[in-house]
């Protein structure tokens, strides 16, 4: 066994962390005791991390413990990369002081990118979450996920790529997935596995470079990519400009008479450069206060 302290830099909300994982019926979270449990795959090793949360955003600190000693240092990476424990929130604020978007900045600061244990997991589950509402689309990934994947230690690892590609489309239908979209899951399940793609290839790779590689997959387009850069690489600049969402709350912020369109909402970016992920995030968050 390993233990490790970790302190992000102030301010970083607990609260919001624990608020957003808690949206996820997959996430093992015990928000009494403020602990959360991540299914990580180190050296094709699956292990089980354990997190527990102290403090709160002025003085916030994460103990760290996981099983295998040889694992520790890739571990709290994964960890950091994760939870965002590495934000530059002092960055973040002086960026925005003093412009339009101060105030937002001022009530989300310290709000984490949240991402997946890896590529692999973001792209099945936002290829599951297209055009669905929030809700529904947490179900199926939970009935997709307890279906096929794999239990340990109370945590829910995402069935593998070799599982995927052997199930059939009235596998996924049984599910309540579309035809169309279990095949997406299905083809994109046997190109990692037939090693005609590789996801981890793409932590190394540009965000254009990322949009070329996936972009001419079956069930991905731009929305799908852009979640992937944020919710499975971690990009700090990533604004999806063609979330109903985001449109919707770029809508309220502004009192604009209408919803902007993806093209008046990238026109944006220009300014929010390069901390767009973390207004993305606030933007989405201030729709539900």
């Amino acid at each position: 066994m390993w233990s490790e302290i970790v302190r992000p830099e102030a301010p970083y909300s607990i609260h919001r962390l624990f608020s957003r994982l808690s949206m996820d019926p997959l996430q093992a979270i015990n928000t009494a005791d403020k602990e959360i449990k991540i299914p990580l795959v180190i050296n094709h090793t699956k292990e089980v991390i354990t997190i527990n949360a102290y403090g709160d955003e002025k003085d916030p600190s994460f103990h760290l413990s996981g099983e295998l000693e040889e694992h520790k240092s890739i571990s709290i990476q994964k960890v950091k990369d994760m939870f965002d424990l590495d934000m530059d929130t002092n960055g973040i604020m002086k960026h925005f002081d003093g412009t339009e978007l101060q105030e937002l900045v001022a009530n989300y600061i310290g709000m984490p990118i949240i991402c997946e244990p890896d590529t692999y997991s973001a792209l099945m589950k936002n290829i599951v979450h297209q055009q669905l509402n929030m809700k529904f689309a947490y179900t199926l990934t939970y009935r997709f996920v307890t279906k096929y994947g794999e239990h340990k230690n109370g945590v829910w690892y995402y069935p593998t790529p070799d599982v995927v590609s052997k199930l059939s489309v009235e596998d996924f239908r049984e599910l309540q997935f579309s035809n169309r979209k279990a095949e997406y899951i299905i083809d994109i399940a046997n190109k990692v596995n037939e090693g005609d793609l590789d996801l981890q290839q793409l932590t190394e790779l540009t965000n254009k470079e990322v949009y070329d590689k996936l972009l001419p997959l079956r069930g991905v387009g731009p929305w799908t990519i852009e979640c992937v850069l944020l919710f499975g690489l971690g990009r700090k600049d990533i604004l999806p400009a063609g979330d109903v969402g985001v449109q919707n709350a770029v809508k309220k912020l502004f009192d604009l008479s209408s919803k902007p369109s993806k093209e008046e909402v990238y026109a944006y970016n220009k300014k929010w450069s390069p901390y767009s992920s973390y207004i993305s995030m606030y933007l989405w968050e201030s729709l539900s206060g």
